[in-house]
């Protein structure tokens, strides 16, 4: 060990310095003697050799017994109460020192254990206190969480990087299909129940994972939130009363999802993150879409019906001479279809009169607005000028703004790759209750069977994708689509959207307004752990309590990863915040397709039924590295799971680049006077309790709370960063042993 190695370096010197010094003391010795006296003392030493080695073997074994002695009763032990001290006052209080050493060591292990009581007491004074504290906020946070576990929308609260803060489980349900065991939770207090989701993985999905920390990009597609909050931003810019963003989710099982995205601002005004609200629409726009069949038979019928009243009245004004016979014919004609017409009325009105408007959301905004914003997309991307010539201020449109860019900006690089035209003049004027918009360009108008065409088309643009087709947008937005020439100006085309005007009044109640947070409130095989491709300076030097964490353990068929031994069973947990989220875990039985020794049994007691069915290690893998991603990996004896994964690479097509850490080298490094490292005795040094050993999740938990633990320990040896923590794992003896 290293203090060992030290004390032991100590006594060679020393022996060294008295073998210099007593070989100096000889020599000067020997240059005072005469002649006679040095034959005199060569004969002396000849005569009495066995008795004078025997003599200095008996003062360097007695030197080396005495040293081993006070080594035993006093430098071992002071360097094992040093260890087990810190582990008191940083990690244990009810650690007690267990020290064999000298009767002053032991006075002094009685002291230390005299005060540690003391402490004990006053810190379960304090904490008792704060217990107290934290229940009254859990009162308030139970009462939030309850609030929105209530709520019929889904809430996402993210910060300004997009990482999730808060979530309910409405919106992981609607987003993951998952759903809590113990209802929606808001938050998570400290040593209380978890908060959120437990995390059921669905094999059959696509394996998002909603949770505390992560991304919510890997949710939701980063550019329709990148979108929104460019919105907000224009609109905070703009000081408009109402700041909130729309947009439509289209999830891969085609369910819709409407989400109104709410900037939140700090104390100085300043962006520091976003809420989203979300509805499920699917169902809503299914029956949006049989309303407009509906409603086009209905228009078809009433128009027939109408044709044929209009042909009787004509008939009946052309020919005044009628007989009253004639007349009667013609009368009961229009009499007949006024019926039928006011039946059809009639019957669409009983059959849906529960209709409300569609859910997808169509915002009033200035028509200004929305094309500034599409002329500087189309420069952009595609490298198109468009001059706005003339705009009408007081122009207001409906619309969902997403969509309907990206429609725009699909048909002007239509146009751009038709016309071959880089440069196109906009025009905005309202007439009544119509908003045109314009856009024109010099050349030859484009043919309404090519616009035909192009509403038949998916809307794509660049990386902009949308589940729809130009004319349904077209139909949503009640707009109309014209191409022709300017008559004052036979060269130059035009394309026309007529949409409907918004008489815009004050007061509205769908305005949703800023969200300002107040001034206060935050055994070892071939695997080098060292050398991880995502080991990036950013994270190097960022401190092990701002990190994210996936803690995690394997339960295996047996400890030979390259003699075919297979993963049964992996799970994790997750530590945010320097908290257990032990909620947000991961935990899967696997069907390694191979038989399991009676021995592996033993250990971890999975018997072979209960693998049948499971699913294999290529579905599991990718969702384990999807759950792990952007954390870091923490295990116990980390190399060995690190390999078992590694092994299975190049099958599951992924590779876990995330930086490691590894509790056996840390404790090795921590408490190095002491001679067990394995998870059962840094559980007891620790305080932490055993429960579930030897099942992934069960070591992975045990292993969480053994690493919060060690924490505080490391930032008395002056190890902060988790390049620190690494640094110092390598010191560890443990670091240098192959398998």
């Amino acid at each position: 060990m290293v203090k060992t190695n030290k004390f032991r370096m100590f006594v060679i010197v020393v022996l060294g310095f008295i073998f210099v010094f007593m070989t100096t003391i000889g020599i000067l010795f020997w240059q005072q003697l005469s002649p006679e006296e040095k034959n005199l003392f060569i004969g002396f030493i000849r005569q009495h050799a066995a008795f004078i080695l025997f003599i200095i073997f008996f003062i360097l074994a007695g030197y080396c017994f005495f040293l081993n002695w006070v080594f035993r009763l006093y430098v071992l032990p002071v360097n094992k109460v040093a260890e087990e001290i810190a582990i008191i006052y940083s990690s244990n209080p009810s650690h007690r020192l267990d020290v064999e050493g000298s009767p002053d060591i032991k006075r002094l292990v009685d002291a230390i254990n005299q005060g540690a009581d003391q402490y004990e007491g006053q810190q379960k004074k304090v904490q008792a206190t704060i217990k107290k504290a934290i229940a009254e906020a859990d009162a308030e946070i139970k009462t939030l969480a309850a609030v929105m576990a209530e709520l019929p929308e889904g809430i996402i609260v993210c910060n300004s990087q997009g990482q999730i803060l808060l979530y309910n489980n409405r919106a992981n349900y609607l987003l993951t299909g998952s759903r809590t065991k113990d209802g929606d939770r808001a938050s998570e207090p400290p040593d209380s129940n978890p908060v959120v989701a437990q995390q059921e993985i669905s094999i059959n999905g696509k394996g998002r994972f909603m949770g505390l920390g992560r991304s919510v990009f890997s949710i939701i597609d980063k550019k329709l939130i990148v979108h929104a909050l460019e919105e907000i931003s224009e609109k905070l810019n703009r000081k408009d009363s109402d700041v909130a963003s729309y947009f439509v989710i289209a999830l891969d099982s085609n369910k819709l999802i409407r989400s109104e995205t709410i900037p939140i601002l700090d104390n100085a005004q300043q962006f520091t993150g976003f809420a989203m609200i979300m509805w499920e629409i699917t169902e809503q726009m299914a029956f949006n879409r049989q309303i407009g069949s509906l409603l086009q038979s209905l228009t078809t019928g009433i128009r027939a019906s109408l044709a044929s009243i209009q042909a009787a009245i004509e008939t009946i004004l052309s020919y005044p001479q009628m007989t009253p016979k004639q007349l009667d014919q013609f009368q009961q004609i229009i009499h007949n279809e006024v019926i039928a017409i006011g039946n059809t009325l009639d019957r669409t009105s009983a059959e849906h009169s529960c209709h409300i408007h569609t859910q997808w959301p169509l915002v009033d905004m200035m028509a200004h607005h929305l094309m500034r914003t599409i002329s500087k997309k189309a420069l952009d991307n595609l490298g198109v000028t468009i001059t706005i010539r003339e705009i009408d201020k007081e122009s207001w449109i409906r619309v969902d703004s997403y969509s309907m860019i990206v429609a725009m900006l699909f048909m002007i690089e239509r146009l751009h790759k038709k016309t071959g035209r880089n440069r196109f003049g906009f025009t905005i004027e309202r007439k009544e209750m119509v908003v045109y918009l314009d856009l024109d360009w010099e050349g030859e108008p484009i043919p309404l069977e090519t616009l035909h065409s192009w509403e038949k088309e998916n809307l794509v643009f660049g990386n902009d994708c949308l589940p729809l087709t130009l004319e349904e947008v077209k139909k949503h937005h009640e707009w109309e689509l014209w191409s022709f020439a300017r008559k004052q100006n036979s060269h130059q085309a035009c394309l026309r959207l007529l949409l409907p005007a918004v008489q815009v009044t004050a007061g509205s109640e769908t305005i949703r307004h800023l969200t300002i947070l107040p001034d206060s409130r935050p055994e070892f095989y071939e695997f080098n752990l060292f050398d991880q491709p995502g080991q990036k300076t950013e994270l190097d030097n960022r401190l092990l309590t701002e990190l994210s964490f996936t803690v995690f353990d394997t339960e295996t068929t047996g400890l030979d990863p390259r003699g075919g031994d297979e993963i049964i069973s992996i799970g994790g947990v997750r530590i945010i915040n320097n908290r257990i989220l032990r909620k947000e875990n991961f935990n899967q039985l696997i069907d390694p397709r191979r038989s399991l020794p009676s021995d592996a049994i033993k250990i971890h007691g999975i018997q072979p039924e209960m693998l049948k069915g499971k699913p294999f290690i290529e579905t599991v893998l990718p969702l384990f590295h999807r759950f792990c991603k952007g954390t870091i990996l923490v295990a116990h004896n980390a190399a060995f799971d690190m390999r078992m994964l590694q092994m299975k690479e190049a099958a599951t097509d992924t590779k876990f680049i995330n930086p490691v850490l590894d509790t056996l080298l840390l404790s090795a490094f921590l408490h190095p006077a002491h001679k067990s490292h394995d998870i059962e005795n840094i559980a007891v040094r620790l305080g932490v309790n055993l429960f579930g050993r030897h099942t992934a999740l069960g070591d992975a938990m045990m292993t969480a709370e053994m690493f919060l633990k060690m924490i505080p320990l490391l930032a008395q040896q002056n190890i902060h960063t988790l390049k620190e923590a690494r640094e110092a794992s390598k010191t560890s003896y443990y670091a240098r042993l192959k398998y």
